[in-house]
């Protein structure tokens, strides 16, 4: 039989059993406790100094539980705890170098055929020119987004309407973007690829440049207008190419080029 008591004015069940939780109430104090051990581990405190945390945590999420229940979850809980530190500490003992990593082209390309900056140049513009869906990629602390979009290339400059969406989180905080343009995969000797690296910007609604890209795309400035907000303009100043094309190996060229504008 269970027995209520008051508390904060809430009747509640005092013999309330761990088991009795939600499953997700479950899996966040099971990260809580976790976390408290590392804690106890790394600063050498009793089991009280390393829970106070948790049990504000539980407080904050106004889980009801009682004390005892969390305190006998954690020491059930301790050589489990253990060995998932321990593999952790194994897993980040695994040294590698992703310095070296990321250099390995850049540090091959210095002996590869160099092509002409202008031709190099062409050969992108082209490129560019003969799609019109890139991956644009925006990340700030914390988080990273991926958005496949529609561009246009003005004036060497590209630009994406938008209504919205996740990208703007990191265009908000990070102004720095990459974008990957490329062909589907179809063996190695038909490689065929560009990533750009640049600067964003926002575009203000129906200034000179706003418009000159509307008219580019052909949209009709009063459907724009009638919009309950027009649509955001992004901006992207390129700043750095790399080109990949295996057929570039033909005309006795590496396959790729890199070119900082």
């Amino acid at each position: 039989m269970s027995k209520h008591i008051e508390v904060n004015g809430k009747l509640v069940q005092a013999n309330k059993r761990y088991s009795d939780l939600k499953q997700r109430q479950k899996s966040q104090i099971s990260q809580w406790l976790y976390n408290a051990y590392k804690k106890q581990v790394a600063e050498n405190i009793t089991d009280d100094e390393a829970l106070e945390p948790v049990f504000a945590k539980i407080d904050e999420a106004q889980i009801w539980i009682p004390e005892k229940e969390i305190r006998a979850q954690y020491r059930s809980k301790k050589i489990k705890f253990k060995k998932r530190m321990e593999a952790t500490v194994l897993h980040d003992s695994f040294k590698f170098d992703y310095d070296a990593a990321a250099n390995y082209w850049l540090n091959k390309d210095k002996h590869s055929p160099k092509m002409p900056r202008q031709q190099v140049l062409e050969k992108i513009t082209a490129f560019i020119e003969g799609h019109n869906t890139c991956t644009l990629a925006t990340a700030s602390e914390g988080h990273t987004r991926c958005t496949p979009i529609e561009y246009n290339f003005v004036d060497n400059r590209f630009y994406f309407f938008s209504e919205g969406g996740l990208k703007f989180r990191g265009l908000k905080k990070n102004k720095h973007v990459g974008m990957a343009i490329y062909e589907p995969y179809n063996g190695f000797g038909n490689l065929k690829s560009l990533q750009i690296e640049g600067m964003a910007s926002l575009v203000e609604p129906f200034s000179e440049e706003y418009l000159k890209v509307m008219e580019y795309k052909k949209i009709p400035e009063s459907a724009m207008r009638n919009l309950p907000q027009p649509m955001a303009l992004i901006k992207v100043v390129p700043e750095v190419f790399d080109l990949l094309d295996s057929d570039l190996k033909k005309e006795d060229f590496g396959s790729r080029q890199h070119c900082v504008v």
